[in-house]
């Protein structure tokens, strides 16, 4: 059995492969990472035999799910990290290695594909990559994700109280229904500017991917055509580490 593990910002998702059979899971971390990998090993009914990681949670957090995961496993995991060049793919990273993993194995996913693609990554952060017929990445926009956006409202405008809700690109008619519908507009807007002007410089057929938590509360608002990948991380690094066999 191997098990495939995507630690981001915010949140660990992982997947487990026993011959044809596959089961996923994920939660919120919140940096705390011997719970995460309890709980991660917990619905695995046995210890795997191979542990691949993808993390952006940095070098400290790295080695400590490193040591969890040797301790409670058995088995010493390997982590995959950006590089100059990899699938076909070629970074325009001046330091390739600070390309966060995550968007290079999306990257690197999406080309193996359809070739020319445009990675939407919705999550803690909004982040959108190009990469070209020929595999080269193009470069990328990194924004505040709708969390991140929230967050920073409720924490500098002390009068703002946001309750749940369900965002519509409309007029709001209530406070929160203001904030969620203005960053709903606002996060649409810049993805779909995007879109347009990388489709004058891509082939305007290039795909759309779009991952990450936040995706459901932003594709129903998309008016161009997309794929919605949700696993597209995990995929990537799925295909990375079966060269490795």
């Amino acid at each position: 059995m191997k098990l495939f593990v995507d630690v981001g910002n915010t949140a660990m998702k992982w997947r487990y492969c026993d011959g044809a059979t596959v089961h996923q899971g994920g939660c919120r971390h919140e940096r705390e990472w011997s719970r995460v990998v309890d709980v991660m090993l917990a619905g695995a009914g046995r210890s795997p035999e191979e542990i691949w990681i993808a993390s952006v949670a940095g070098p400290e957090a790295d080695t400590v799910i490193a040591s969890c995961l040797a301790s409670r496993a058995g088995c010493q995991p390997r982590f995959y990290y950006s590089c100059e060049s990899d699938f076909g793919v070629q970074s325009c990273y001046p330091e390739p290695r600070k390309l966060g993993v995550d968007r290079w194995v999306a990257m690197i996913e999406g080309f193996q594909r359809y070739g020319a693609s445009i990675i939407i990554d919705c999550g803690s952060a909004l982040t959108i990559d190009a990469v070209d017929g020929r595999g080269v990445f193009l470069g990328g926009y990194i924004v505040p994700g709708l969390g991140m956006l929230r967050g920073a409202l409720l924490r500098d405008t002390s009068d703002v109280h946001i309750e749940p809700g369900t965002a519509q690109l409309q007029l709001g008619q209530s406070t929160g229904e203001c904030v969620h519908n203005g960053l709903l507009r606002m996060s649409v807007a810049f993805v779909t500017e995007v879109v347009v002007e990388l489709r004058q410089v891509l082939d305007d057929t290039s795909k759309v991917l779009v991952t990450g938590g936040d995706a459901p509360e932003l594709i129903g608002s998309f008016a161009f055509e997309f794929e919605h990948a949700p696993d597209l991380v995990l995929d990537g690094l799925e295909r990375v580490a079966a060269r490795q066999q």
